[in-house]
């Protein structure tokens, strides 16, 4: 794919790198894709990205319309993975959210997106705007942000505050929610404690982040303990 950007030469590479077996096993973790799986495993895609951005084809990739998930995973990674600052991208993630619609998608565009230091003050601004959206996947890319890069001293109240105002009506974002709570009690267990405790998340919620604080390896048993004997309306 040197010189001119080549589609065509993007797809067959796609197709020679796909596996049947990765495709059939993806596609039973990832249901919501409107595009077809081919199957090509992240690692390559990233492989992908990296060269794309090297080659100068950024933006050939964010204007072409995908025709599959890996394409579409391959726009995410190379918006994501630009090296330029984060104000200057976000014109770009967000004609990018409406074509998100699995959550492979969007948590691999958030962790590839590693934010200076200096630019998680515009990360929040960023996640406040959108958090509160009506759209699956726009709140769950705001959620996953959070987890990604504010779960700290400066961010951690604003957060929590944050992840319990969240529409947790949707699966995927109740899930990232949960898993986001499970991050903050690992880090700052009694600011997050006060909040599993004032019976505000909605009951599947709720049990979701207890499971997934229980799951956690990070998690010492006297702790796991008391997680299990949280109510959500008696404490």
């Amino acid at each position: 794919m040197n010189g001119q950007f080549d589609i065509e030469a993007l797809r067959k590479e796609l197709d020679t790198s796909a596996d049947e077996k990765y495709r059939s096993f993806h596609l039973g973790l990832c249901k919501t894709s409107k595009l077809e799986i081919k199957g090509v495993r992240l690692p390559q895609l990233r492989k992908l990205e990296k060269k794309l951005i090297k080659d100068g084809f950024a933006e050939e990739i964010k204007k072409f319309e995908p025709a599959s998930y890996e394409e579409n995973m391959i726009k995410a990674l190379v918006i994501a993975g630009e090296r330029k600052p984060f104000a200057d991208k976000i014109s770009d993630i967000e004609a990018f959210i409406p074509l998100v619609d699995n959550w492979a998608v969007c948590d691999a565009f958030c962790s590839e997106l590693k934010p200076k230091q200096s630019e998680l003050g515009e990360i929040y601004e960023f996640v406040n705007k959108h958090i509160y959206a009506e759209y699956e996947y726009e709140i769950r890319l705001s959620v996953v942000l959070i987890l990604d890069y504010l779960i700290t001293d400066d961010y951690i109240d604003k957060v929590l505050k944050m992840l319990y105002k969240v529409d947790c009506s949707y699966y995927y974002t109740s899930m990232a929610v949960a898993w986001a709570l499970s991050f903050c009690f690992i880090n700052f267990k009694e600011k997050t404690l006060v909040y599993l405790k004032n019976g505000e998340l909605d009951e599947k919620t709720f049990l979701r982040t207890k499971q997934k604080i229980v799951d956690s390896f990070r998690v010492n048993s006297d702790d796991k303990k008391l997680v299990r004997s949280l109510g959500q309306h008696n404490i």
